[in-house]
């Protein structure tokens, strides 16, 4: 394993070098069909830009929205892939006569990101396909990859080619354990932070690497943000003002998913990551 330490305590800071891609950008809102013929509203964001790009199939958190990571998938997009962002159930944003039980919310997630990665918008090459999630949908993320719950879905089709997973939960019984994600063979980037705790949920910010700690070793990224919480302070999920720090940590967190995900494509390195700056720690397998 090859370990590059990003927390530079005896150094300042070094200035930000990662000089991305940044084509531009459309949003567009629409609704897949599911089985029985639920709908499901989706936003797809992509480059405006002729061409194609790899797809990245995005499942929100819990009781959240797409509407509420744009800014975490815009610059992703800008970078040159095309993000299918499905809407579920338990999203705040639904209206439902009767709240649906946690059974449905967990079969309906994992059958939206299936809908997502089948997807076919007009620029997207479906050769090249990612899962990426944050929270409970980064869970649906690694299922979609491969991971085993507790009461795995059905898996059509193959499995995406990369897998990028931000603030997974850890294991929970009835829902997945620890040995649930050894299965696991696509290629991975954790992402959490020093005070990534949910009470009650996760006590301790560490259990978000349990993925990646028993993941195979091979083909694993993990990064780390001293001081960051499960919402990087606000930058997506639940949206506020996050101070200058945190915005610094979240502009290296993007970085690095659009260099694993370069990497991972075997794209041009449109992203390089650049020099590493106080509060951030990344381990790569080799």
């Amino acid at each position: 394993m090859k370990v590059v330490p990003f927390i530079l305590l005896a150094l300042a800071a070094t200035p930000i070098q990662a000089k991305c891609l940044r084509l531009a950008i459309t949003v567009t809102e629409t609704s897949l069909t599911a089985s029985g013929g639920r709908a499901v509203p989706a936003t797809i964001i992509a480059p405006t830009k002729p061409g194609r790009y790899p797809l990245i199939a995005f499942s929100h958190g819990a009781f959240a929205a797409p509407s509420r990571y744009r800014a975490m998938l815009d610059p992703i997009a800008a970078a040159g892939y095309v993000i299918v962002a499905p809407m579920h159930i338990d999203s705040e944003l639904m209206h439902h006569d009767k709240p649906p039980s946690q059974a449905d919310v967990w079969l309906t997630r994992n059958e939206d990101l299936s809908l997502a990665l089948a997807a076919t918008p007009p620029n997207a090459d479906r050769r090249r396909r990612a899962a990426m999630g944050h929270s409970y949908g980064a869970l649906n993320a690694q299922v979609s990859a491969g991971a085993v719950p507790a009461n795995p879905p059905e898996r059509p089709g193959a499995p995406p080619q990369a897998l990028v997973a931000w603030s997974p939960p850890g294991p929970f019984p009835g829902l997945i354990e620890a040995s649930g994600w050894s299965s696991i063979s696509t290629p991975s980037l954790t992402i959490t932070g020093t005070s990534d705790i949910m009470p009650g949920f996760i006590d301790n910010w560490e259990l978000h690497r349990t993925a990646y700690d028993n993941t195979p070793p091979g083909k694993r990224w993990l990064w780390v943000g001293t001081g960051i919480n499960h919402y990087f302070g606000g930058m997506f999920g639940r949206e506020k003002p996050a101070s200058p720090q945190e915005k610094r940590l979240f502009d290296r967190a993007i970085a690095t998913t659009i260099a694993f995900l370069d990497l991972s494509f075997k794209r041009p390195r449109g992203c390089p990551v650049g020099d590493a700056i106080t509060g951030e720690m990344l381990e790569i397998d080799k």
